[in-house]
């Protein structure tokens, strides 16, 4: 089990060299963008419409797999919750001030959103 787990966080680690496209921010993101003077909130609101979208794709993937694959899934998932934390938070620090938090918020969209996508290839 424990190499599954390995296996496929090295999968999702490895495939986030694909490039990104903005087809998958929503319009009400660049819409946001365009009139605000703090895009700050739009990442935020942002990443509350993509953490939806992940965890759906979640569900979505957990009944399209095999079962007895779900337990590693479940796991994979725990896993890869911590590296993202781990990665954009390390972005941010008490001195590197606003633009530290607008770098974790950013890497947290963009980790959210590729995680998303590598569920979806799921099913």
């Amino acid at each position: 089990m424990q190499k599954t787990i390995i296996l496929l966080l090295s999968l999702s680690l490895f495939s986030s060299a694909e490039k990104r496209t903005d087809t998958f921010y929503s319009t009400t993101y660049h819409a946001c963008l365009k009139g605000v003077s703090n895009p700050d909130k739009c990442i935020e609101d942002e990443l509350t419409f993509q953490d939806k979208k992940l965890n759906l794709a979640y569900q979505k993937a957990r009944k399209a797999i095999q079962p007895f694959r779900r337990e590693a899934l479940k796991e994979v998932q725990r896993v890869w919750i911590r590296y993202r934390d781990k990665k954009c938070h390390f972005f941010y620090h008490k001195e590197s001030g606003s633009g530290g938090l607008s770098d974790a918020l950013a890497c947290e969209l963009e980790e959210t959103m590729r995680r998303a996508k590598e569920l979806e290839a799921l099913y």
